[in-house]
């Protein structure tokens, strides 16, 4: 039995990625496009940091929990030069970024780090395109001390990791009022090994990692000098999972409180609220269920630290978004 509970280890694991979305779930993306789309790399007049921290389904064994930490930046001083001439406006620039992440849940862990590069052109005066891509590495691991078998509690299952190439591409159109994002990550597909050495499993067992692809947008609608509103939406898409939709709205007070509402269809409602202060900024969102899983955890909680470091000694450009 103990043998038979091995080889159907394996298996399982390679089978869980196929039946559901395989990266991370964030609700403050729009926070952070950048962590979607690569081409929104550089696109803020500021070195932009951000450090998160997610838990998620609270009370349920074995629940995700991700971390990560992301800086990206455009190149040259002239996005930060007061003295702004025509020519500049209109000159395209370069951008590059990075960023790492841990996303845990239950025995599985994947740890990932990223670098990015993006180049942004002028289309007219007020708008603005950007095509990104983004290269790294995903560590895909399992914790055999923390499996369980029902018909051998006792049985200690041997620990894996299995390391593939990964990037992602992305399509990001902004002006000052208005963004349109169209990016797929996980672009490559590469396969997960996890053999544990068993050889009659024979090499190379396992299942490959899915594309997945982000549609967004949003508009900054202003109410009066003071107060503006931002609705925004993200749609995405990952086979076999069914189709999945964020509807978001943030209501803003210069750029220095803001809250906002999302519901993420079937499954969630989001309640957001944020601060920024010079070049800080600091938010926290909270996930209430809509799912059947709703009735077995106490919501989600993310929290989100932003750095907006100044590339000469100015004031930095207003976060519109």
């Amino acid at each position: 039995m103990k043998n038979f509970s091995l080889l159907l280890l394996p298996l399982l694991l390679a089978a869980a990625p196929a039946l559901a979305q395989q990266e991370a779930q964030y609700s403050q993306y729009m926070n952070n496009n950048y962590l979607l789309n690569p081409g929104a790399t550089g696109v803020e007049d500021y070195i932009d940091v951000k450090l998160s921290y997610r838990t998620q389904w609270v009370g349920l064994e074995g629940a995700p929990r991700t971390y990560y930490a992301s800086i990206n930046s455009s190149l040259g001083k002239w996005l930060t030069t007061d003295k702004r001439t025509r020519r500049d406006l209109r000159r395209p620039f370069h951008a590059i970024g990075g960023y790492v992440y841990r996303d845990e849940t239950g025995p599985i862990s994947r740890t990932s780090g990223y670098v990015s590069y993006a180049y942004n052109v002028v289309i007219t005066p007020r708008l603005r395109a950007a095509l990104g891509m983004s290269v790294g590495v995903q560590q895909f691991s399992v914790d055999g001390s923390k499996l369980k078998f029902f018909t051998d509690p006792d049985l200690v299952a041997p620990s894996d990791a299995s390391r593939v190439l990964d990037g992602s591409v992305g399509l990001w159109v902004y002006s000052p009022s208005v963004f349109v994002g169209v990016s797929s990550t996980q672009l490559l597909a590469n396969k997960l090994d996890f053999s544990y050495g068993l050889n009659q499993l024979g090499a190379g067992v396992g299942n490959s990692l899915r594309r997945h692809y982000f549609l967004t947008g949003g508009v900054r609608l202003p109410l009066t000098d003071d107060w503006s509103i931002i609705p925004s939406v993200l749609v995405k898409a990952v086979s076999p999972a069914p189709l999945a939709v964020d509807v978001n709205a943030k209501l803003k007070y210069q750029d220095l409180l803001w809250a906002g509402v999302s519901w993420r269809l079937n499954d969630a409602a989001v309640a957001m609220v944020g601060f920024n202060y010079e070049q800080l900024a600091l938010s926290y969102s909270y996930d209430t269920g809509a799912s059947r899983l709703a009735n077995y955890h106490s919501g989600s909680h993310e929290v989100l630290l932003g750095l907006r470091l100044k590339k000469k000694k100015q004031v930095v450009c207003i976060d519109r978004f």
